[in-house]
This record gives C-alpha cells, sequence and structure tokens, in this order.
C-alpha cells in the first residue's frame, strides 16, 4: 500500500497531513541518543501514548485498549494501519553538546529551565549535556499519516483526536513532561480536502474553547472522548475529581516562560523558601539518621526517584519505588503558541494509580504505603492566598 503521487495507481488510501512547529528546545535521539534528531517511529510512539490517554474511556477496559491499540498500532502480531512520513523543518539547527543553552533574544537560560531540564542541562551552568534541536523552529514540519486502505472511519478518528490531544498537551523527546520539546499543531487537514479538521486558536479565548471542545461530544462527535468512570491504572483522562486543565501564564518568549514556571517550581518545592514541606524535611532526617518512618515525603507526586541533599553535612537521601526504577510525574507541562510573540503555558494534571496495588515507597530503608497527595499539585497551580500564577485560567 505504498503511496504513490504519480496518479498511476489506484488506491482507497486516506492520508492526515498536519502542520507542526516545536516551539522549545527538543532532546530527541535516534540510535545514538545523545544526537538530536526528529525520527518518525519516535513521534508515532508519542501518538500512541495519547491514543492510549483517550481510548480508555471510550473502550472501558485496558484489555479492551491493548486489542484495538493493537490493530490500530501494530504489534508484534501484525502490522500498524498506518505509518507516519515527517518532513522536518529545512532551516532545523542542532545544538551540540557542551554548549550553553541560550534564551532566543540572547542569555543563558535561567535556573527555572534548567532545572526542568534535569539530566539534559547542566543546572549550574547551562550546558547541554545532549544535543538538541534549537527552539523555536522557524518554520513549521510536515507529517503525514497514511493508513491502509479500507481502514475503519473510527479508527482514522481516534488517531485524529490523539493528534489534536498530542498538539495541546505534549511534547517530543526527555523532558517533554516538563515542557521541553512542545508539540504544536498548527493545522491538520485530509489529503484532497482544502477545509482543515483543526487550526490552531491565536488568542487565549480561543484556545480555551478548543480545550474544551475536543472532550464535548456534541461537538467532537466523530472523536467519541469519554472519560474513564473512576480514576485509571494508567495516565488517561477521566472523571477523576484529581484531573484538571489550566492556562497557567503568557509571556512572549517561550523558553523565558517555562524557566518562569521551572522558578516557581523550585521555590514551592524548597521548603527553605516556601516552607511548605517542613515535614518533609524532617521525614528525611528521621530516616537517614535510621529512625522508624512510616510514610513517605509529599514531594513524590513530582515525580520518582527524589533525590534530597541536605546543606551542612546533613547526608543525602533517595526516594523510590522498592520494584520499579521510575514513575513520572502526572503533571504534564505545555509550550502553546497562540501567535508570533504570543505563548502560554498549559497544566495539564492527569491523573492514574501511582504504583501497581502492593508496591511500596522506599525511603532510605524504610519500605512504605502509596499514599500520594495530588493536593500538591493543586497547590502549586493555585498557590495559597496569594495565586501563584496571576494570569491563571482554569479550564477543566
Amino acid at each position: 500500500w505504498q503511496d504513490d503521487r504519480s496518479g498511476g495507481m489506484k488506491m482507497d488510501m486516506t492520508r492526515l497531513e498536519a502542520e507542526f512547529r516545536v516551539v522549545t528546545p527538543l532532546f530527541m535521539g535516534g540510535a545514538n541518543p545523545l544526537t538530536a534528531e526528529l525520527r518518525a517511529p519516535s513521534v508515532k510512539g508519542v501518538l500512541r501514548f495519547w491514543w492510549r490517554a483517550l481510548a480508555l474511556g471510550r473502550l472501558g477496559s485496558v484489555e479492551s485498549v491493548r486489542a484495538e491499540e493493537a490493530r490500530i498500532f501494530g504489534s508484534t502480531k501484525g502490522q500498524s494501519n498506518f505509518k507516519i512520513r515527517i518532513s522536518p523543518p529545512k532551516r532545523e539547527e542542532k545544538l551540540r553538546r557542551k554548549h550553553v543553552l541560550n534564551y532566543n533574544g540572547g542569555g543563558v537560560a535561567g535556573e527555572g529551565a534548567r532545572y526542568l531540564g534535569y539530566g539534559v542541562i547542566e543546572a549550574s551552568s547551562g550546558e547541554l549535556i545532549r544535543q538538541c534541536i534549537r527552539y523555536p523552529l522557524e518554520e513549521s514540519g510536515k507529517l503525514e499519516l497514511l493508513f491502509r486502505p479500507n481502514t475503519p472511519e473510527d479508527d482514522i478518528w481516534s488517531v485524529e483526536a490523539a493528534l489534536v490531544a498530542m498538539g495541546f498537551f505534549g511534547g517530543l523527546g526527555s523532558r517533554s513532561r516538563k515542557g521541553y520539546g512542545s508539540f504544536n499543531l498548527v493545522n491538520l487537514k485530509r489529503g484532497g480536502e482544502n477545509e482543515p479538521l483543526f487550526t490552531m486558536p491565536n488568542d487565549l479565548d480561543g484556545l480555551k474553547k478548543a480545550l474544551l471542545s475536543l472532550f464535548d461530544q456534541d461537538q467532537n462527535e466523530r472523536y467519541k472522548i469519554t472519560p474513564f468512570g473512576r480514576l485509571p491504572p494508567y495516565t488517561a483522562f477521566s472523571v477523576s475529581e484529581k484531573m484538571r486543565v489550566d492556562i497557567m501564564d503568557k509571556g512572549e518568549e517561550p523558553l523565558k516562560l517555562l524557566n518562569s514556571i521551572g522558578e516557581k517550581m523550585m521555590e514551592y518545592r524548597s521548603y527553605l523558601k516556601s516552607k511548605t514541606f517542613w515535614d518533609d524535611h524532617d521525614l528525611l532526617i528521621d530516616a537517614i539518621s535510621g529512625k522508624p518512618i512510616a510514610n513517605h515525603p509529599r514531594r513524590v507526586i513530582f515525580g520518582l526517584p527524589n533525590n534530597y541533599h541536605f546543606r551542612n553535612g546533613g547526608g543525602n537521601s533517595i526516594v523510590k519505588p522498592k520494584a520499579h526504577e521510575r514513575r513520572a510525574s502526572p503533571l504534564f507541562i505545555h509550550i502553546q503558541q497562540l501567535s508570533k510573540d504570543k505563548y502560554v503555558a498549559i497544566a495539564a494534571i492527569i491523573p492514574a494509580e501511582f504504583l501497581p496495588d502492593g508496591e511500596k515507597i522506599m525511603v532510605e530503608k524504610s519500605p512504605v504505603n502509596v499514599n500520594v497527595d495530588y493536593g500538591v499539585l493543586n497547590d502549586f497551580i493555585d498557590g495559597k492566598g496569594t495565586p501563584r500564577f496571576a494570569s491563571r485560567v482554569r479550564v477543566i
């Protein structure tokens, strides 16, 4: 079912054509993870993640999601129902390792941006640990999804919906949950049709309406997005009271906006600056000194493992799952472009079972039961008394 554009081959193939931008530094690699590369298989993997996030409520069970996912995206038992072809922007510029990450208008990226880039950016200097693709891409890239002949319309619509969700909440490459590699969908249409299926909003009101309409079955009947009826077993949109979507802040430069989010998160998580997590501090001191521990730090909701360093010889501590390597935070940060010099930060809390049933969290040598507090994330977004983000807009 190869795509022949010469006109000599008869086919019944549907093609989705998307224009996209990546508005923050992109840390995506291929066979060599230290070399930056925009790769179709990696993009398809991210699209698959957002498809799963939307599918659980519609299909009702993990088993049904797995079966339909294998049929549409492929598995070891069969090929995918569609292929992805990607055309990166022509003027794509790569920044090599040891290069200092700067803002687009000059100046070293601030400590908030470096904090959110932990693992790919040196916290002290801003030097790149891994090569990245420079932001923002001045030209849009092209993404084509080529579906097999006679692919059911419901399958195509479900992938289309996932691509729109990915454009509002997702990112590509490392640290994408923290706002790096933020993927913006500029427009989406079917091959051979002039009327777009989706066009990127260009103002705050339009963005809010677009976010709401994505989940409104009256406006998007073909997407059939149904929230899952309880706390999901994996990251998926649900009716849980823990789920929320906010437009947090706005700015004229995407990395500076991300830096601002990072600075506020650093301040909030620091027990010295915010005074919010003195209980975490005392608990960890007790753990280091060998005292019995009954709880884990509240800050685990920001993801595991957590590393703690105490000044003045207080020691170091690591908090991690007992049987798993890591657990990513349910907080997604995404930078969205509205116009040439207007960007906003979208925060989505997408809750799920934090760790598998029966799993423990290790605080030093003490295994403790999982009891995560989503109020920690709500307090970060809302602030207490004084709003943390003055221009925040609650969407969902």
